[in-house]
């Protein structure tokens, strides 16, 4: 799959071969448009990664591992094309809570799971970049050549390469975390302050992270009722959350599947690095505390996220991890769109998650031209007639959205929760319902386009005729969010112990408040965006 020789001029280069460089790629070659992926790494898929356990056959994801169906559907609906199956992350029994490292482990019942309706790929997540690459022509990919420097000659792009002689491109897209951008890539002319600054403030996902997934003949645990869950919470912790990382389809036959528990350090990158020969002792000790002997000695397979150069960045080391939230100006093309900045980091919805890289791959491959990377996984309505029956369709999809919101919120918070993050889970699950909200909007939109007749409308200073009248259903609806989720903030027994978030005060109502509002100009702005495309396309031709 990979090429050997990086050709001299193509339409589209795309730096990064993870899942949004891949899902891109794939949309633009069927679309006919000749299309160069160059990755630094060996490897293709950036951070998911999966390693088999030659002892027990298992899958085992040191990357990303879940995504979650009900919030996050592009992920879903690309499975479902390519035809991969995926199955509910392991969460029955009892999770084993650890505050004292001189005492047993207490055992809780987390009603629902833990892990709030997570799923895992059957077989390993890389199954999903081996089908996507599958689906490229051959020569496409290029690993082992990392890009060095872009530049603007106007007529085209040039890539400079660490190696071997520079690309050109008509257009440019960096599918990489932002911060490795500021970092490893010069430019010609140098990008806005504005632009760099965005870049460097936005956190890399997992990128001072390590994993651990320990294998075992069977998964020893269920049988006394553990669902493989625990947290440990004390100042001597290795492991700060373990998990059931079970492959169910491996195992010898007839002896059922073999076992596997997962594990993220609570050690910070630093420490591992100063503990590094001790820690396979270290970590075996622990599982041992956890779930008894029989967790001793297992078959260890460890990932350090921040050893990794093309993940980890200088400035992730630097501070404290942090979920990402792109600055809105990393979705906006430069250079008089032929410069996209891509990856998880830069999605309005599900950011540093698998669901981000394909959003990002999605708002790119739009922007060149054409039809989204996969389908969003909403059901496809019926194509109204007219320009009112366009506009009475997307009025009522609006109001759906509005109904099903308060839900999303919930789903959101729990998600929030089961991952053990204990700050600004209200702020964070209203951004992420607005968002979902937004992005599914934009589909919806874009399916109505034909029919809404978009280049025969008037535009006046930028701005569409139809954009007030589309954006009207959604009157009142920040206010209406935040109320609904206040509501559910008091009478949730699971965020009692949080004060802020069970009764906020106003100063954090006030900073959800603006995180709303700027999101909802975003929306805005990308809705009038659309609109203003279909006139500037007519007027071309």
């Amino acid at each position: 799959m990979t090429g050997t020789v990086v050709p001299m001029q193509v339409d589209v280069a795309i730096v990064g071969a993870g899942l949004c460089g891949l899902a891109l790629a794939r949309t633009l070659t069927q679309r006919g448009l000749s299309v160069c992926v160059l990755e630094a790494r060996s490897r293709m898929g950036g951070r998911v990664l999966t390693q088999r356990c030659a002892d027990t056959g298992q899958a085992l994801d040191l990357g990303p591992a879940w995504f979650w169906p009900a919030t996050e559907p592009r992920i879903a609906a690309l499975l479902d094309a390519l035809g991969l199956a995926s199955g509910p992350q392991h969460d029955p029994g009892d999770a084993l809570w650890l505050t004292d490292p001189n005492r047993q482990p207490e055992r809780r019942l987390e009603s629902g799971g833990v892990h709030a309706g997570a799923h895992r790929i059957d077989g390993g997540t890389d199954r999903l970049v081996t089908a996507l690459a599958a689906g490229l022509p051959e020569g496409c990919v290029h690993t082992d050549t990392a890009v060095r420097g872009v530049r603007d000659h106007g007529a085209f792009l040039e890539l400079r390469l660490a190696a071997g002689p520079s690309l050109r491109a008509r257009r440019v897209v960096l599918a990489v975390p932002p911060r490795l951008v500021r970092e490893r890539v010069q430019f010609d002319p140098p990008l806005p302050d504005t632009v760099a600054q965005a870049l460097e403030a936005t956190p890399t996902w997992m990128a001072t992270q390590a994993k651990v997934l320990t294998t075992f003949e069977r998964p020893f645990w269920r049988a006394e009722g553990q669902s493989g869950n625990a947290f440990v919470r004390h100042a001597q912790a290795v492991l700060g959350e373990v998990f059931d990382a079970s492959d169910k389809s491996s195992g010898a036959m007839g002896a059922g599947p073999a076992g596997a528990l997962g594990g993220f350090f609570a050690l910070n990158a630093a420490q591992r690095q100063d503990f590094q020969r001790g820690l396979p002792m270290l970590i075996d000790s622990q599982l041992a505390q956890l779930f008894g002997p029989q967790a001793q000695h297992g078959h260890q397979h460890r990932l350090d996220w921040a050893e990794e150069p093309w993940t980890c960045s200088a400035t992730d080391r630097a501070f404290l991890p942090e979920p990402p939230q792109a600055d809105p100006m990393l979705r906006r093309p430069l250079w008089g769109g032929r410069l996209f900045m891509g990856g998880s980091e830069t999605a309005a919805h599900g950011a540093g998650h698998m669901e981000g890289a394909l959003e990002a791959a999605d708002r790119i491959a739009r922007a060149i031209g054409g039809q989204a990377v996969v389908s969003s996984g909403l059901p496809e309505p019926a194509r109204p007639a007219s320009r009112s029956e366009a506009l009475a369709a997307f009025a009522a999809s609006v109001q759906a959205q509005r109904r099903a919101a308060p839900e999303r919120y919930r789903l959101h918070l729990t998600r929030l929760l089961s991952s053990q993050q204990a700050e600004q889970l209200t702020q964070r699950a209203l951004l992420a319902t607005a968002d979902q909200v937004y992005s599914e909007t934009l589909v919806g939109l874009d399916r109505l386009l034909p029919a809404l007749d978009a280049g025969d409308a008037a535009a006046e200073r930028g701005r569409h005729a139809l954009t007030a009248t589309l954006l009207a259903p959604f009157d009142g609806w920040n206010q209406g969010l935040l109320d609904a989720a206040l509501d559910f903030n008091r009478t949730s027994c699971a965020l009692s112990n949080f004060p802020l978030e069970h009764r906020p005060d106003p100063g954090t109502l006030r900073a959800a408040t603006l995180d709303l509002a700027a999101a909802w100009r975003e929306f805005a702005f990308e809705l009038n965006t659309r609109l203003m495309s279909v006139v500037d396309s007519v007027e071309r031709t």
